[in-house]
């Protein structure tokens, strides 16, 4: 297993490349906001670049997220939850 870990823009970015259990290898990822903890992304991919060009898409998406209006779409699940939204059916 090969990993590499940063701290960007206050958010812990995490890789790592491991065999999966289908035998062949996987690269996980993970972005973590530091001050509470909260999950932005996670997930993996079969994307072959290297640890270090991939982390460089992690920031990319770090800065993505903190220019837009709703970083890591917490505002969406609020909103769901306080009836601001609401889904209908068209049927």
């Amino acid at each position: 297993m090969i990993e590499l870990t940063e701290i960007y823009r206050g958010h812990e970015i995490r890789l790592s490349r491991e065999e999966c259990m289908g035998g062949w290898d996987l690269l996980y990822y993970s972005i973590f906001r530091v001050s509470d903890g909260y999950e932005g992304t996670s997930g993996f991919t079969e994307d072959e670049s290297d640890l270090p060009t991939y982390m460089g898409f992690m920031r990319e998406r770090v800065d993505a997220e903190l220019a837009s209006d709703d970083p890591w779409g917490e505002r969406a699940e609020e909103l769901a939850f306080s009836g601001a939204v609401t889904a209908y059916s068209t049927l």
